[in-house]
């Protein structure tokens, strides 16, 4: 059985595009949906990117918090930015990708599952970082909370 409004209203929006929508596939497509949040994405995608997380760069300084209900952006000399955390909203092989396009700051981030090199410190990481924010492109590397502390921007 359907519980909740997120299925009726998903029902309404198929309706609406004019295409045929099922109970069975409305129950599969919600099921779907839980498993990204609960990081049980069938085949090869990157469940090991996924819990909390800490991710930082330099050239600017920045770090990013990632929690289970929330995001939290760092940046030297400027108020952190907190949001909600809306879980990866995509999922490769390799990597996860993390978008906020809530306004005034949209942002992107993506954890991929490759070496990296802290250019500050010269410290190893298993994940590489990329912050797309106001325009710009940063670096970065990121590990798991239990592997790397959080970091508060300078």
């Amino acid at each position: 059985m359907i519980k909740g409004l997120r299925p009726l209203l998903l029902v309404n929006l198929i309706a609406l595009l004019g295409q045929t929508w099922t109970e069975a596939a409305a129950e599969e497509a919600i099921a779907k949906q839980e498993d990204v949040k609960t990081g049980t994405i069938p085949g090869n995608a990157a469940r090991d990117i996924w819990g909390d997380f800490n991710a930082l760069g330099t050239g600017p300084f920045w770090a990013l918090s990632i929690r289970d209900s929330q995001l939290t952006l760092s940046r030297a000399g400027k108020n952190d930015i907190i949001t909600t955390n809306p879980g990866p909203t995509a999922m490769a092989k390799r990597s996860a990708t993390w978008s906020v396009p809530h306004q005034p700051y949209p942002f992107t981030l993506t954890l991929t599952r490759e070496e990296c090199v802290d250019g500050a410190s010269a410290r190893r990481y298993d994940l590489a970082a990329k912050l797309v924010f106001q325009g710009k492109t940063l670096y970065g590397c990121a590990a798991s909370v239990a592997e790397i502390p959080a970091e508060p921007a300078p």
